[in-house]
């Protein structure tokens, strides 16, 4: 119920742009104009159709459709105005590029652009002080200890998403430091009133039942009643984008991970995986004379560079990329990589190919192979997977999937994976993507990578 409510303020927060958008064509159309003509409206309607099109989709690689961050705010306005410069800049191009309309826009896409600016910023505005926070709002009481209630608690601070703790039944004492402004009671007996004095939509469970029959006897009750039951784990899990770590258990593999459900998806990802290699193999084999150019003046050594990584299954392959580092850069053996900005390891021009990706392109061979996908959890050195498996006993079942040149964890983390801690981080946001990946989450994955390249992040 409430992934539906976060699905439908997604759809409805891109559906309110389109509006926006097109409410801006015909107010272009009017002040450029002075009045609405059919001839005039017919020869623009088609080709900023497209525009708002390729608008809606820069505004999603811009992060402005992520639940959690377009909130009003200088940090989503700055979002905002850079996904709209970029817009801006693609709908000239794509004009100019495709010049089949019959139509030069230069005045009318510059007022369309202020315009659009004006309508979209106000309806974002309106959008999160009215709709998020009223229509989809999401009033919760939390089952479970004190510890837990107030871990939900700092998650949902500012109700990102709409979600507000708003009573806890309390399983442990409450902690002294407990949050105030909530109503707090240890006894499962108080359930039905708390549920109808606090409006509540959804009840949170930080035990299974299981663990506390009375707990289920008090659910039972509330049948009736359209509250709907939420899993800590699974709320956890929608809010951050990766497993919770108590959920990492045996049982939890073999309720999510059945390889055999994903079987058209992975025949039709390979598909994908195939036409796309073709045209980036062509830019690969094109460009490649440059960048070996560019590598030869800046380095001693080869152009190429390979590695060993662990694929899917736990096989072994071998991967390959523009050498970016000095030629005796792993004298001392293998290093959890760096940042691209402080790698003293990286020659100048090396460095630009990281923080581009241009190095990766190589990879493209692998993908034809089918070593690798485009979309998929990063693929490690077996020194660092063996290290790390003696740490974390379920660290090989992120080989249950093909491995990729960007991934989940790659658009989540934007910082080198350094240490321990870190690698767990990843861990889990790989098996949130094994355990949801679809057509839909590797789109979602593509179009972030290419906002995280322009922006030159998580180098």
């Amino acid at each position: 119920m409430y992934k539906t409510a976060l699905n439908l303020k997604r759809l409805l927060l891109i559906g309110g742009d389109v509006l926006a958008l097109q409410a801006s064509l015909l107010a272009t159309l009017w002040l450029r104009y002075g009045k609405f003509e059919t001839l005039v409206w017919q020869q623009h309607r088609v080709p900023f159709f497209y525009v708002t099109g390729l608008w809606v989709v820069g505004l999603f690689v811009a992060g402005l459709y992520d639940l959690s961050k377009a909130r009003n705010g200088l940090a989503f306005f700055r979002l905002f105005l850079e996904g709209m410069i970029v817009n801006l800049l693609v709908a000239f191009a794509f004009f100019y590029l495709i010049p089949v309309f019959g139509i030069e826009p230069r005045t009318n896409l510059l007022l369309y652009f202020a315009i659009s600016l004006l309508f979209v910023y106000v309806w974002r505005l309106l959008y999160n002080r009215y709709v998020s926070r009223g229509l989809f709002r999401n009033r919760l009481l939390f089952i479970g200890s004190s510890e837990d209630a107030l871990v939900i608690c700092e998650m949902l601070k500012n109700r990102p998403l709409g979600f507000q703790v708003c009573a806890v039944i309390h399983t442990t004492p409450r902690a002294s430091y407990a949050a105030d402004g909530l109503r707090w009671d240890d006894r499962l007996s108080a359930l039905e009133d708390m549920l109808a004095r606090e409006r509540i939509s959804s009840i949170v469970l930080g035990h299974s039942l299981e663990a506390l029959p009375e707990l289920r006897d008090a659910l039972y009750r509330t049948l009736f009643t359209s509250t709907a039951i939420i899993d800590r784990k699974e709320l956890e899990e929608t809010l951050t984008g990766r497993v919770p770590v108590a959920s990492v258990t045996k049982a939890w593999f073999l309720e999510n991970l059945r390889e055999s459900e994903k079987t058209w998806y992975e025949a039709v990802k390979r598909a994908i995986d195939v036409l796309l290699a073709i045209p980036f193999g062509l830019v690969t084999l094109a460009i490649t004379p440059l960048v070996a150019l560019a590598i030869k003046l800046s380095s001693r050594g080869p152009v190429f560079y390979s590695q060993v990584r662990v694929g899917k299954g736990g096989q072994l392959i071998r991967i390959w990329k523009f050498r970016t580092m000095h030629a005796d850069a792993e004298k001392d053996g293998p290093t959890f990589t760096a940042s691209a900005k402080t790698d003293a390891r990286l020659f100048w021009t090396g460095r630009i190919m990281r923080q581009l990706r241009i190095d990766e392109l190589p990879q493209v061979w692998n993908v034809l192979k089918g070593d690798l996908s485009f979309i998929g959890p990063r693929p490690e050195r077996p020194e660092f997977v063996g290290s790390l498996v003696e740490r974390m006993p379920y660290y090989a079942l992120r080989h249950l999937t093909r491995p990729g040149l960007t991934g989940w964890a790659q658009i989540q983390l934007l910082t080198p994976t350094t240490s321990l801690e870190d690698n767990l981080k990843k861990l889990q946001y790989d098996l949130y993507y094994i355990k949801h990946r679809s057509l839909i989450l590797d789109l979602a994955i593509l179009l972030k990578t290419i906002g995280i390249v322009l922006r030159r992040q998580g180098t």
